[in-house]
């Protein structure tokens, strides 16, 4: 769960519409060319919603005329506002490669290259847009958000503070501030920020978000999960939301009756928040969980829940339904329930039995996790190069096993000689088997993954990894203890990059 820039502009994108708009309705003493007339028919459908429509007539119309300007540019405004930003980018390039001091054509390409994931390569443009036209607003948010999605999050702060000092109003600007404020812990900021924007705009979701993620980071849970309920509300999450036949569950009684929990989110969520299923039993629910598919079986040997069903398969019968992380919010944890009142181990494996014994000669068994998924927004800060682990392998006495899944297990493939690493990656195929691998294990060293939520959830030993920026909430900044697992210790970069001095430590750690 992180938030991200959010907020309002001339479209959902941030760009300038509006303002192309005004050009193509412009008066002219000239008469308008063909071309100026298709522009403008296609700004009138676009400013009634007919993107679609406005895009079939300025496409042709471009391939007529290639060096008409307002027309490429508007064509690539719009086409992002319809999610192509490739398409978008490929429209908007040869812009600025004929005009490069264009702010306009440097603004809405490097839009389009945040759109298309690529926020490192915007932000040359947008600086050169920023410092092209100083005293735009709108340019200064653009490059807040390069920066931000770069996981440079002091340099967005600053330069949505330039945002804000030229338009005090730029309600984005001062939302995605917020956002950029936790990036680096400075929740107390990031909550004045969210605040200042809800008492303008009180029913801003993606400010609302922020102020979750603010709230929860401060340990402040119950005022946290009502303002996480906005999340359905946010460019983030309303494309996920689902429709049911069956109402959603309030905090009314379920005595007697079927709740469908569902998951909504990572895997490491579910992982996290499953552990309060019981306590819906307790109330009179009989509780089906729908989760990932690598899920199933596990969470069916823990029986948490009354049924286990798989993502996709057909709903049972059920007399109302929640999502999986809106149940800490009915059920008040935080106040009178405690996080930790399913303390680890709350998840098990077919064979439940303790771990054998280990004689003392024998060496440890530590499983090892160096990579999340790279879809993850923050994954170039979170997960680790697998070089910058030697120091761990070195330490005498330990008998290393790779539980890494994914692409990342062919870092194996660079292991150095001397060094013997157990590779089990292949033969997981859902955390069921994961989780027994765990249990035979010492110790667990990970990322923040699954694998940490997994091992924190069996009550084994973990040691997360975790990156200076962009932590999230449920990993405590102040302290290496977290509520939610009392098996897990947080190991935290001193600074952006620093993984050495974390493998150091570590190292120095297990040779004691």
């Amino acid at each position: 769960m992180e938030a991200f820039p959010s907020g309002r502009s001339h479209s959902r994108h941030g760009f300038r519409f509006a303002f192309y708009a005004r050009m193509a309705h412009a008066p002219s003493a000239a008469p308008l060319s063909r071309f100026d007339q298709q522009l403008n028919r296609a700004l009138a459908l676009a400013q009634r919603g007919s993107i679609a429509d406005a895009v079939g007539i300025l496409r042709p119309a471009l391939t007529a005329a290639p060096h008409h300007r307002r027309l490429r540019n508007t064509l690539g405004v719009l086409l992002l506002e319809q999610g192509d930003a490739a398409g978008a980018e490929r429209v908007l390039r040869p812009l600025v490669q004929a005009k490069p001091d264009d702010p306009t054509a440097l603004l809405n390409l490097g839009n389009a290259l945040v759109a298309c994931r690529r926020a490192d390569d915007a932000v040359p443009y947008l600086r050169q847009a920023a410092s092209l036209e100083p005293d735009a607003a709108d340019v200064w948010y653009a490059l807040g958000r390069a920066f931000q999605l770069s996981a440079r999050p002091a340099e967005a702060i600053r330069a949505y503070e330039s945002a804000l000092a030229r338009d005090s109003s730029h309600l984005a600007a001062r939302s995605s501030l917020a956002a950029a404020f936790g990036f680096l812990d400075r929740h107390g900021d990031a909550e004045q920020a969210a605040r200042a924007v809800l008492a303008v705009a009180p029913n801003d979701a993606g400010t609302h978000l922020n102020l979750a993620v603010a709230l929860l980071s401060q340990g402040r849970w119950l005022e946290g999960w009502r303002e996480y309920e906005w999340r359905w509300k946010s460019a983030t999450f309303a494309p996920l939301r689902r429709t049911w036949a069956r109402p959603l569950w309030t905090g009314d009684s379920l005595h007697g009756r079927t709740l469908l929990v569902h998951s909504e989110q990572g895997l490491g969520d579910t992982l996290q928040f499953v552990r309060y299923l019981p306590m819906l039993r307790a109330m009179g629910a009989r509780v089906v969980l729908e989760c990932q598919t690598t899920l199933v079986t596990l969470l069916t040997q823990s029986r948490l829940a009354d049924e286990v069903i798989a993502a996709g398969t057909p709903l049972p019968a059920h007399d109302l339904h929640i999502p999986l992380l809106s149940v800490p919010d009915r059920l008040g944890v935080g106040s009178r329930i405690t996080i930790d009142v399913a303390s680890a181990p709350y998840l098990t494996t077919a064979d439940a039995s303790p771990a054998p014994r280990r004689a003392p000669q024998e060496p440890k068994r530590v499983g090892i996790v160096w990579a999340g998924s790279d879809t993850h927004l923050n994954d170039r800060h979170r997960s680790i190069p697998f070089a910058a682990l030697q120091p761990l392998f070195e330490v005498p006495g330990i008998a290393w096993v790779s539980v890494q899944v994914g692409e990342r297990c062919a870092d194996l493939l660079s292991v150095p000689d001397g060094v013997v690493i157990a590779d089990l990656g292949a033969a997981l195929r859902d955390f069921s088997e994961t989780a027994a691998v765990l249990r035979t294990l010492d110790l667990v060293i990970a990322v923040d993954s699954a694998v940490a939520h997994l091992a924190g959830g069996l009550g084994v030993g973990c040691c997360v990894l975790l990156p200076r920026i962009g932590l999230d909430w449920r990993w405590p900044a102040s302290t290496d203890v977290t509520p939610w697992y009392p098996t897990v210790r947080c190991v935290r970069q001193p600074v952006v990059g620093g993984w050495n001095v974390v493998v150091n430590a570590l190292a120095r750690q297990l040779r004691m």
